[in-house]
């Protein structure tokens, strides 16, 4: 069966909604349950120094800009705590080891 660029691409966002995957059956396209995803111990290792390194990276702006609020005399609120709690998330964050393929890393600061 032929579809058109816009039958095609309805399918595709409705399969994106609905989290599955197009696959034609019989020649139609039906939506089926996306099949696992397998990653490789590289890739898992992979993807943890790369979220490690953002993680560090959104933590770093945060307590700047903490820092910069507590240095100009602007306080609000909690925000001496916050700088406290986003600093010691950051040391947690340099200590995980991104080579264990089971790492975990800790929670963000609220």
């Amino acid at each position: 069966m032929t579809y058109t660029n816009e039958e095609y691409a309805e399918m595709a966002i409705k399969a994106n909604e609905e989290g599955k995957a197009l696959k034609e059956v019989k020649g139609k396209l039906k939506l089926v349950e996306p099949a696992p995803i397998h990653l490789s111990d590289e890739q898992i290792v992979s993807q943890n120094k790369a979220m490690k390194i953002s993680l560090i990276n959104e933590a770093n702006e945060k307590i700047a800009i903490l820092q910069d609020v507590i240095d100009l005399d602007m306080l609000e609120a909690d925000e001496e705590v916050q700088l406290k709690k986003w600093k010691k998330y950051r040391i947690l964050l340099t200590r995980v080891d991104t080579s264990d393929v089971n790492a975990l890393f800790p929670e963000k600061p609220v």
